[in-house]
């Protein structure tokens, strides 16, 4: 009667297995949350960015073309989610707090970090874009129009799978994190690889609309340009997260002061 009225039953009732049991669900549900935020604000910036571009191109342009959202869905998108769902447990999983079981998966400051997060990978998705076509405005708008369209599809894919590194932790930063995850390298590898070819390889780059008069659109400088303003995520976000653990550093202090005084 009581299997079959409780809501878990415990097989093993050794106190070290339930203590890894709750570490390990921990760990996935950390997982989970963090696949979730990266793919939300991901999507999030590729909207935004069409959106915004749509607003100021002229009639017939596009910011990011079907087939350049695609890849970026399927390459920079999904490799480096699968690898976050793999994710090592966190040093400090085992010190938190049980969390309310009314708690909603957003909770915690996801939602605003998932917007936060996409409103910045938009910026650089627009920014390479309007550098790439500053750049090549003296060769005539046709060919600035496409150079800024490639570099601000080099940015925005390997934005993403840089901002990967950010969603391997909510709040901390992420040159705190003692562990590594070799998946996660490979996927940021095997994206930038592929990614490259898609620019510079001929006949592909052709059919992807990155290459003028066969030859690739962008320069070694232009690439370096656009892959800078994709590193450039990182740093943003630490500077976000720095702010947000001294905002809930300062609230800590002032309530552990407030029930002191009462």
């Amino acid at each position: 009667v009581t299997k079959s009225t409780a809501d878990m039953v415990l097989a093993d009732d050794n106190f070290a297995t339930i203590v890894t049991a709750v570490g390990e669900g921990r760990r996935i549900y950390d997982n989970i949350r963090k696949a979730i935020a990266f793919l939300l604000s991901s999507n999030l910036a590729e909207v935004v960015s069409v959106f915004v571009a749509s607003l100021f191109l002229p009639k017939g342009y596009a910011l990011l073309e079907a087939s350049h959202l695609l890849w970026i869905n399927l390459v920079t998108d999904c490799l480096p989610a699968i690898a976050l769902g793999i994710e090592p447990a966190e040093d400090d999983i085992m010190n938190r707090p049980p969390r309310s079981k009314n708690e909603g998966i957003f909770a915690g400051g996801m939602g605003f970090n998932v917007i936060f997060h996409g409103i910045v990978l938009a910026a650089i998705t627009l920014g390479a874009y309007f550098i790439g076509h500053a750049l090549g405005a003296s060769q005539g708008q046709e060919l600035a129009y496409k150079q800024g369209s490639t570099m601000a599809f080099l940015a925005l894919s390997m934005a993403e799978i840089f901002h990967a590194y950010n969603a391997r932790c909510q709040n901390r930063s992420i040159f705190t994190l003692k562990t590594h995850n070799k998946l996660l390298w490979l996927s940021m590898i095997s994206s930038l690889v592929l990614t490259t070819a898609v620019l510079f390889v001929p006949g592909v780059n052709a059919f992807f609309g990155f290459a003028h008069d066969g030859k690739a659109i962008i320069d070694f400088t232009e690439y370096v340009i656009a892959l800078a303003l994709a590193v450039s995520v990182i740093p943003i976000v630490e500077i976000q997260k720095l702010i947000t653990r001294m905002v809930k550093k300062a609230k800590a202090k002032k309530n552990a002061a407030q029930n002191a005084a009462e």
